[in-house]
């Protein structure tokens, strides 16, 4: 195969001349930019070593209205091309080519398409089939229809896009986002515009509008293929020479080159968009959003940054962001959120690319009611302080700078792909089109020492020239539960009116245009098509190598790889007492984490771990040799020594009774790395006043989570399927908060003593030697001595005692999660329109279990784009998504719907298609199960795409699931063998359960002008509903004292109407 790193130099193929080629300085990746001579395409490729390949392609979508054409483009793109004349077919054809579908989405400036593939194989094969959907797409009036909008026979707004932003619309982070673009940026600008459209003109939008817009901006002068991976460039270009600048210029009658029209304007740069713009003086805007519980609001100032290609300023701008902000320490930090009313809980700055002008914003969560007013004059107040009278702590920016040098290195090996994409899509939208801006983009090591030259005076002219003496934008998101009545009332009225102006007829008739669109959209391509288009061949995958060891515990006899890496762990030092795995990649970090098995916890404790898990980090600790640190002392010499440190429920997913401490940081600090896991388990101070101040954050965060429609139903759904005695996890999530959360800031305040005895018992319960696990992931053939490290400075465990087997969410199930049945619980909430809901029954036990090759590629048929689930539920306007999984682990199925106007309507189409594949009046298509074999291999390769996943799953499968460390490629290997019949059977025994009322419980969220009809509709498909009211959380604004606490008043709850 032809090579694809740097040793080969860059030049021009064919039409396609080269822009620029460089190494980038702090990772083993090329990146090389040509355009082709003959159509203008512009092709950008991060040339470095991966088994999965990605591709981002980018369009400069410029609007100057709300009509939505960028997004509702984006959507039509996906339902034919002029070669490939079928909704469906391109993600189908994705599927065979070792992906799990295309997918895409549209921002400010652009929208991009992204595919990721399995190799470089599929990806090539791929490429030109995705430019021609690009490019050349069908937009027909009926993919408008289904896709876009339409109304129904029952005279309500629907269409998938319609259903996305009708779910969007409302919220507070859009309507506050809207507002600051119509303050900041003028009618002449496309920055003022809602891209993703906003309802009343969806209403009014043509499919003819939207093929004009394509045809203005989507021309290949107009579009950039980003790609990265371990792609053969050679292999690339014979493709786009031989393929994709052919099928463009044939759709062009033949045109020899394609230039763009004299009128033609490059988007942003060269319209109007790019006039230079100012805020004259600082202005406030408030902006009501729909929220029952009125308690906290949000806050956003913007300013107007630097050229989008001034990468050292924004640098450094990123750089003051992280010193004002990051951690407890932070200057504004201990200002407005440490503190013990604080005045928001979370502070963070933000930047996006905009021609000329960057825009810099400050944002403000969950600020009390009573300060939403005052809040952005006193941030401003507080950065004029430290300009004027505080200055800047060097130490403290040394260790900010430090810290993100190692970020940017971690990005590199862990998120390249993603870095890559974003500098590269900026460069397009904003640098110069030849290219000489790129190298700059990538700067980043050049930058770095600059600013570590920089003086205090350096970083308080940065602040003041671009914060302090700079007007800015302030927007208030305002919480109100009268406005959440008037927009139910009043979309109600608009549509009771509409359907008396129609009348019966008239919905009649829009009802048989909505099927004829359905119709007419679901033509299946011949089979030939999909059928003649080769499946990737997981032979070809490139996994990254991970070889493992072991030090057992007593009486264990879990095997690791016998080579090397075993060999130098059993050298260093002696056995230790308790287990050790590790697992060996080349990376320049390496990852500790302790796992402390929960299960059996008593009850009463199980609590206090959400308050463990929030303050570990930021709490005072004395240090095994006696030292005490304050916890600043101990929030500052963490972020001096990690990329990140975690404290968390589950491990890659699973094992949710598991509570696992980790630590990343550079290899050289191993030993630096154990030792705080060791300390901070076993010397943590658990202080009144600090824990105090992290309660009061928490107790701010809850009116904001319990605004999430996902979030809600899920965590009903699992109070319903698992024990909560039995459950330390279930006993921290977001239900059990709302009631825990108040409950400590009283006792805080209160019984003090109480909370910090049961925070003592909890850790003398977690260090307990027979439930203690711990994993190395790294360069472990990098480590001086990756053993007897762990013999002097962790936890001090001497007596060497059996493992407990680690526990899993099955043995956590409730008798009703054993046998799910009838119970439907639903939860109206104002915050939300539309719906969600999460549904369970039986599933196969066991992470080996017989059946998982089968139901894990029937779950991969149902769910697969443009497969039954969607066509059946997103294809007919019924939901934003919905889908099947497997969770062997508890030995549950699932099903979630996600954006819905009617959950149940979602959940009943889907039992349909169960019901239709079970009897055969569905027919289970070949071509379909084929492709969703190939994209289980993306979904394989994903898991283990970077060198420290590749390690973590090792780890994973090696030694907690116990099913061998090549598990996931043997499981690849089995994918051939299932049958239709399998699958099939598989859906009978498991799926189709799901939508029958005797074997599945679920729960909803839903809109509260909804409730009821979703309440009825549940009840005749035989479910035992229940209404369930989550608890109001108030601010006491009217205190004397002017103190705006947060109090809980006591939830209500109340059964279906046969039960009252």
């Amino acid at each position: 195969m032809a090579s694809t790193d740097s040793s080969v130099p860059a030049r021009d193929y064919g039409s396609f001349k080269l822009l620029q080629s460089f190494p980038i300085e702090y990772a083993p990746i090329t990146i090389s930019k040509w355009r082709s001579e003959k159509t203008g395409l512009t092709v950008v490729l991060g040339s470095h070593q991966a088994p999965v390949t990605n591709g981002y392609f980018a369009i400069a979508s410029e609007i100057f209205d709300d009509t939505g054409r960028p997004h509702t483009l984006e959507h039509l793109i996906f339902l034919g091309s002029k070669k490939y004349p079928y909704k469906g077919v391109l993600d189908s054809l994705a599927n065979r080519a070792g992906s799990n579908g295309t997918n895409a989405w549209t921002a400010n400036d652009h929208t991009a398409y992204t595919i990721a593939t399995a190799g470089s194989e599929g990806f090539l094969k791929m490429l030109p089939v995705f430019v021609d959907h690009i490019l050349h797409p069908t937009i027909d009036d009926a993919g408008f229809v289904t896709e876009v909008y339409h109304i129904n026979g029952a005279g309500e707004d629907s269409g998938v896009v319609y259903s996305e932003m009708q779910g969007r619309e409302n919220t507070s982070y859009d309507l506050m986002a809207l507002e600051i673009q119509r303050t900041l940026y003028p009618p002449t600008s496309a920055y003022r515009s809602e891209t993703g459209g906003l309802l009343h003109k969806l209403r009014v939008l043509t499919a003819q509008q939207i093929r004009d817009y394509h045809g203005k901006y989507y021309q290949p002068y107009n579009l950039c293929l980003v790609i990265d991976g371990a792609v053969p460039i050679p292999e690339l270009f014979k493709v786009l020479n031989e393929q994709v600048d052919p099928l463009i210029i044939e759709q062009r009658q033949n045109q020899p080159t394609i230039t763009p029209p004299e009128d033609w304007q490059r988007p942003f740069v060269e319209t109007t968009t790019s006039h230079r713009l100012s805020i004259p003086e600082s202005v406030t805007k408030v902006v009501e959003f729909m929220e029952e519980d009125e308690s906290v609001g949000e806050v956003i100032l913007t300013y107007l940054g630097p050229s989008p290609t001034d990468y050292f300023t924004n640098t450094a701008l990123k750089l003051l962001g992280n010193y004002l902000t990051s951690t407890a320490t932070s200057p504004l930090s201990k200002e407005f959120i440490e503190i013990s009313k604080p005045l928001c809980t979370d502070i963070s700055f933000m930047s996006s690319d905009r021609v000329n002008h960057n825009e810099l914003q400050i944002d403000l969560a969950d600020v009390p009611a009573k300060h939403l007013q005052s809040i952005g004059d006193g941030l401003k107040a507080k950065l004029e302080k430290i300009v004027k009278e505080e200055g800047v702590d060097m130490e403290r920016m040394g260790r900010i700078i430090r810290r993100d040098k190692r970020k940017l290195l971690d990005y590199m090996e862990s998120r390249a792909s993603d870095v890559l994409s974003e500098v590269v899509i900026g460069d397009f939208l904003y640098g110069e089109k030849n290219g000489k801006d790129l190298p700059i983009a990538f700067s980043d090591l050049k930058d770095y020492e600059v600013l570590e030259s920089w003086k205090a005076e350096d970083w308080i002219s940065l602040l003041d020239k671009w914060y302090v003496a700079a007007p800015s934008i302030t927007v208030i998101g305002k919480p109100s539960a009268a406005l959440s009545e008037k927009i139910e009332k009043d979309e109600k009225e608009r549509v009771e009116k509409r359907k008396a102006e129609l009348g019966e007829e008239k919905l009649k008739e829009l009802e048989r245009k909505v099927e004829d669109a359905k119709k007419q959209s679901d033509v299946p391509p011949p089979p030939e098509m999909i059928s003649s288009f080769p499946i990737t061949d997981p032979a070809g995958i490139s996994w990254v190598p991970v070889e493992t060891a072991i030090n057992n515990a007593k009486g264990e006899t879990i095997k690791a790889d016998s080579g090397e890496v075993q060999r130098y762990v059993d050298a260093d030092g002696v056995e230790l007492p308790y287990q050790v795995h590790f697992s060996h990649v080349k990376s320049n970090f390496i990852i500790v984490t302790a796992l402390f098995d929960t299960f059996g916890l008593p009850t009463h404790l199980a609590p206090y771990i959400n308050l463990l898990i929030s303050s570990i980090f930021s709490l005072g600790v004395k240090r095994a040799d006696g030292t005490q640190l304050s916890h600043e002392e101990v929030v500052n010499q963490l972020n001096d020594l990690t990329i990140y440190q975690q404290a968390c429920f589950e491990f890659r997913g699973g094992f949710a009774e598991t509570l696992c401490i980790s630590f990343k940081v550079e290899t050289k600090r191993y030993e630096e790395a154990v030792t705080w896991i060791r300390d901070l388990m076993s010397g943590v101070i658990f202080d009144k006043e600090r824990l105090s101040v992290i309660v009061a954050r928490l107790l701010q965060e809850l009116p904001q989570e319990k605004r999430d429609g996902a979030g809600v139903a899920v965590a009903w759904a699992n109070r319903l399927a698992y024990d909560e005695t039995k459950s330390s996890s279930q006993m921290c999530e977001l239900l059990k908060r709302l009631e825990f959360i108040p409950k400590a800031a009283e006792m805080l305040e209160k019984e003090p003593e109480t909370v910090i005895k049961a925070l003592e018992e909890l850790r003398n319960h977690l260090i307990d030697p027979s439930k203690i696990r711990v994993s190395v992931r790294g360069d472990v053939l990098g480590l001086d001595a990756p053993r007897s490290v762990l013999e002097r400075s962790f936890l001090p465990i001497k007596e060497a005692k059996p493992l407990v087997p680690i526990s899993t969410s099955g043995q956590t199930l409730s008798e009703l999660g054993k046998n799910p049945s009838k119970k439907c619980i639903i939860v109206p909430m104002p915050a939300i329109e539309g719906s969600y809901s999460m549904h369970y029954a039986k599933g196969p036990s066991g992470f080996d279990n017989s059946d998982l090759p089968a139901l894990r590629l029937a779950a991969s048929v149902l769910n697969a784009m443009e497969s039954y689930l969607w066509k059946s539920i997103r294809g007919s306007g019924l939901a934003y998504g919905a889908e099947v999984a497997v969770y062997p682990e508890p030995g549950l199925v699932g099903f979630t719907v996600y954006r819905s106007p009617n959950a149940m309507l979602a959940y009943e189409a889907a039992g349909k298609i169960m019901r239709g594949l079970v009897d055969g009046s569905i027919k289970l298509d070949q071509d379909i199960v084929d492709g969703c074999r190939s994209s289980m291999t993306y979904d394989f390769a994903r898991r283990s795409e970077t060198l420290l996943d590749a390690a973590s799953t090792a780890y994973l499968n090696e030694v907690l699931k116990g099913i061998g460390k090549n598990h996931d490629q043997e499981f690849l290997r089995k994918l051939p063998t299932v049958t239709l019949e399998d699958i099939r059977n598989a859906i009978e025994k498991y799926f189709l359960p799901l939508f029958q009322a005797e074997s599945a419980m679920g729960s909803v969220a839903v809109s509260s002008s909804k409730a009821r009809e979703v309440e009825d509709g549940f009840r005749k498909l035989g479910f035992e509903v229940e209404k369930r009211e989550l608890p109001v959380l108030r601010g006491d604004e009217e205190s004397s004292e002017g103190e705006g606490d947060v109090e809980m008043d006591s939830a209500s709850e109340s059964g279906s109407e046969e039960e009252k």
